[in-house]
């Protein structure tokens, strides 16, 4: 009987220790966490866990105690901005020390009677951090790869602008009607940049915030004819060097192909090899057993 007694309070006491922490860092209850997500799912705003939504509040709270260097602070900012994470630099850091920590101190317990798996979750929370910490620079990575897979056909469009009009702002609004997701975010950026400010502080903001060296040559031949330049042929020129490296990251993607067949067939041959071995052992243990 006592022992229940010491069972239900442990209960109501971990309860209650609960509650109180999520009124402490402003959380909401697990009900009502739910609810919310579900809503924001269903209207197609978010995807969020509830584990993210509690880690990120407890990480807003800690991110006053951590402090960044400005320059790397302002590359991070810059990063999580294009990624469209609407976090500070502060907090997004925290949230990744936080999920190491957590994971880190799950495999504490297992040091006392199996420490193998100790260290396998040490080396999970080093993990954790790289892929938390490196997960907004490397969807800005992926986002920048796709844009960049758009741009020849892009340069072809202005290409063919320029041979009847030299607004580079009809050029930009035209092109966004075929433009891809990422790209014609980025166009909508520029555009509404250009119509309420200068059209090369615009240009130049679009190249800063892609980060690519190909948008590089595009944005420098539209300063160009905004400043009055036949860039006719410099587009032309600029077209065909696009058009090569695309078809010379074709001939790369297709010559990937082989060596991920040679991959497979190779698990294949080891699992055909190890069907033969297995049987064989069988046959040799049995047969050894008459000789005995």
């Amino acid at each position: 009987m006592t022992g229940l007694l010491i069972l239900l309070a442990s209960v109501f006491t971990g309860t209650a220790c609960y509650n109180l922490s999520c009124a402490f860092v402003d959380v909401p209850t697990a009900k009502t966490s739910r609810m919310m997500m579900l809503a924001k799912k269903q209207t197609g705003t978010g995807d969020e866990k509830l584990f993210d939504v509690y880690l990120t509040k407890v990480a807003e709270k800690l991110s006053p105690l951590l402090k960044l260097d400005p320059i790397k602070k302002g590359r991070l900012a810059m990063t999580l901005s294009i990624a469209g994470i609407p976090l500070t630099p502060e907090c997004y850091t925290m949230k990744a020390f936080l999920s190491a920590l957590l994971t880190g101190l799950a495999g504490v317990p297992f040091f006392l009677f199996l420490p193998l798996f100790g260290f396998l979750m040490a080396g999970l929370a080093v993990m954790m951090w790289f892929s938390t910490y490196y997960k907004a620079f490397d969807l800005v990575k992926k986002r920048r790869k796709l844009i960049e897979a758009e741009l020849p056909r892009f340069a072809v469009s202005i290409q063919q602008g320029l041979a009847t009009d030299r607004d580079v702002l009809k050029l930009l609004t035209s092109y966004r009607r075929i433009a891809g997701p990422h790209l014609g975010q980025e166009l909508d950026t520029t555009v509404a940049d250009m119509r309420t400010g200068n059209y090369e502080n615009a240009l130049l903001h679009f190249q800063n915030r892609v980060g690519s060296t190909m948008l590089s040559d595009i944005v420098r031949g539209l300063i160009g004819t905004l400043r009055g330049d036949d860039q006719q042929m410099y587009f032309k020129m600029l077209v065909f060097d696009m058009r090569q490296i695309e078809q010379n990251n074709l001939k790369k993607e297709a010559g990937k192909r082989p060596k991920q067949m040679q991959k497979y067939s190779m698990m294949m041959l080891f699992c055909i090899l190890l069907i033969y071995v297995v049987v064989l052992s069988v046959e040799v243990v049995g047969s050894l057993g008459s000789f005995f």
